[in-house]
Formats: structure tokens, sequence, C-alpha cells
């Protein structure tokens, strides 16, 4: 997942709305911010839907499906009463228990934001390991060191270049998927003879895509409501939530698809699709993507590290003790930076199968079936009003 909140195709999308359709650029905001190094290495794919063989073709499109419906909801109410950050939204939204799910949308945003710039630096320290020869330990500290860095001096140059990395990313793993599939070393006609939809439970399944649209849904949404003014009419808002559910469905089928021509090798490797390009043979494909994924990690980790400054960085009894500006968004930087690699130190199988499991059944709870519940029934109510 990669949640990302204040993602910076949501900026990109705005600048962009005189000559993107509103309802398209909802969808491509949704699109980037799931995008992330999370599914590109492949992990986040193999653990919820290609363990799962044929049915996970199919899950990948019911948890999209189930996420599109609460983004509908969210998108509709945002244009409707034309509320487009999301604590204003939550409290207008959930009233009269704004304060009951503003409280578990922060717990969400803590959470995520130790899980995703903690995956980034696990599976970049992974990377730097299988294709430098890099200690773990060193690929860690460097990445930690290009964060500051970045964060410092190069945070405009990372923030203009994230749509660009999103469309590589997508662009490499298009690649994959086609080249996988053709490569000799693939089997996916013997291995999908040699399987059957009976395989694997079907509630299990069902049960592992919803909790996957559980840990997307809170960055995604929230998002997607920063950039839905311009929608004109509920039908925009119907096309905005069908486009970005078909487009995140086909990725994730795709990526599945290439993973029955390398099961179940692929499937139990750390970093699936890099397994995968190792397979193609192809060193500059290899290059490009390791290049593309440790680039993208790095603007995840910046879009959160300055997500949390402008939410905490005058808040807090401890960060208003220190003078300046610069070093209250260091020390806040800092902190979260030392608490990722503390995540990271996991492992990229325990925060994808552990921490993003837990976090999406808490978020299923209390932000994927309020968002879809009450959305229901307001549009009920408004349909009978008018």
């Amino acid at each position: 997942m990669e949640a990302k909140i204040e993602n910076q195709a949501v900026q990109n999308v705005k600048i962009k709305k005189s000559i993107v359709p509103p309802f398209v650029g909802i969808a491509a905001v949704w699109f980037g911010t799931h995008a992330g190094p999370g599914v590109a290495s492949g992990k986040q794919v193999a653990t919820y839907f290609s363990s799962y063989g044929k049915i996970g073709m199919l899950t990948p499109v019911f948890a999209m499906a189930l996420l599109g419906l609460a983004m509908y909801f969210a998108i509709e109410y945002s244009r409707v009463n034309k509320v487009h950050d999301f604590k204003t939204f939550t409290n207008k939204f959930f009233h009269p228990y704004e304060k009951l799910f503003s409280a578990f949308f922060e717990i969400s945003f803590l959470v995520t934001s130790l899980l995703a710039p903690g995956l980034c630096i696990a599976t970049s320290a992974k990377l730097f390991q299988q294709f430098f020869g890099l200690n773990i330990w060193a690929g860690t500290v460097l990445m930690v060191c290009l964060s500051v860095v970045l964060v410092i001096y190069g945070a405009e140059i990372v923030k203009a270049a994230s749509t660009a990395l999103t469309v590589g990313i997508l662009v490499v793993i298009g690649l994959i998927v086609v080249l996988g599939i053709s490569a000799s070393k693939g089997a996916i006609s013997t291995n999908w003879a040699a399987t059957s939809f009976s395989d694997h439970s079907l509630i299990s399944g069902l049960w592992l895509a919803i909790t996957y649209a559980g840990f997307q849904s809170t960055g995604n949404i929230g998002n997607c409501i920063s950039v839905s003014q311009g929608l004109k009419s509920k039908k925009e808002s119907m096309m905005s939530a069908a486009l970005g559910t078909c487009l995140n469905a086909l990725m994730l089928v795709a990526i599945v698809l290439v993973n029955f021509a390398y099961q179940p090798d692929s499937i139990q490797s750390l970093l699936p699709n890099y397994y995968i390009v190792q397979q193609i043979g192809l060193p500059v494909l290899e290059t490009v993507y390791v290049v593309f994924v440790v680039m993208a990690s790095l603007s995840t980790i910046i879009a959160f590290a300055f997500a949390l400054v402008a939410r905490y960085g005058n808040k807090t009894h401890m960060v208003k003790r220190i003078k300046t500006e610069r070093n209250r968004s260091l020390f806040i930087v800092l902190s979260m930076l030392i608490l990722d690699v503390m995540v990271s130190t996991f492992g990229i199988a325990s925060i994808v199968n552990i921490g993003y499991k837990y976090l999406g059944y808490f978020s299923i709870f209390v932000v994927l079936f309020p968002f879809i519940i009450v959305g229901l029934i307001r549009s009920k109510k408004l349909k009978t009003e008018n």
C-alpha cells in the first residue's frame, strides 16, 4: 500500500485540472498513491492475492470495488458540500461522531507513517543488498542519510519528480508483466493447468481482499478528497470512482498473472517482482527497476516527513521548545526516521504480513466500512429529500 498522505501527485493534478478532466485526475491520484514501492516490490500483491492461486485473480477486483464504493461516497459528499481537506470532511461527514472518527483517522495516520516509510527503507535496503551486495544496515543508513539530505536540500526536486517516478514504476511493472509472461523461464501455462479455483478457500481470499482495501483506504480516500474540486455532477463522481477501480484492479491482476509463471519461488521471495526481473535476464531492466523503486521510496518517505511536520510542527509542547522552524522540522523528521528504522528491522515480510494486516483490520471498521455505511445512509436521505 502504499498510503501516501499529501502525495505530491495531488498537487500535480491540481495544477493540471485545466487540461485533465477532474474525474480522470482523481482516478490518477488514487492510482499513483496505490502504485508505490509496496506494490512495485510485489510483496503486498503476493501476500494478499498471488498466494491464493486462481482465486487471487478475482479478489483484487473485489478489493478495489469495495474501496471504490467508499471512494465514491467520499468524493460525492466532498463535491456536494465543497469540503476538500480530510479533517473538515470527517467533521462534517461523521457528525455528530466527528471527534471519535477524527481520533481514529489520527491513529491510522500515525501507524501508516511508521509502516509505509519503514517498508520503503526495508525494501530499498534489501534491493541494495541483492543488487550491490551492500550490507542491510549499510543500506538502511544510506537510505536515512539520503532522506535527511533530500528533506533539507532537495525536497522540492523529489516532489516535482514524484509523478514521473510513479509513471516510471508503472512502465517498469508493465514491462515485467509482458516480458515475464513471455520469457523462456516462465511456465504460466503449466502452472495454470496444474492449479484449480478449489485449491484455496474463497472466504479466506475475500477476507484478505477486504483487509487490503482496509489499509489502503485512509491515504487513498484522503488524497482523492483533496483533489475533488471541479467535479460538476454525481455522474462525474461515479466516473472517477469507476475509472480508479478499473485501473487499480487491472494493475493488481496483471501482477498476479505474471506470478503464475514463476510460482512458488516468486511468491516466497521477499521481493517477488525483483525475482521475476532477475529471471527475465535483462540487466538494463534490473538496473532501471532498482533505481525507480529506491527513488519512489525516497519520495514516499519525504511525503510522510512533510505531512508530519505540517501536522505537528507547532502543536506539541516538546516541539514548541525548539526555537527555529527549520530545527523543529528536522527534529520531527529525524524522530520519524529513527522510528521507521526500528520498524524496518522487522523486515519486509513482517511489515506486510503483520503490520499491514492489523492496520487493515483497524481501518476496515473505522474507515472503510463507516464510509460505505454512512455514505449509503446520507445518499438515501438526500434522495428522499429531493
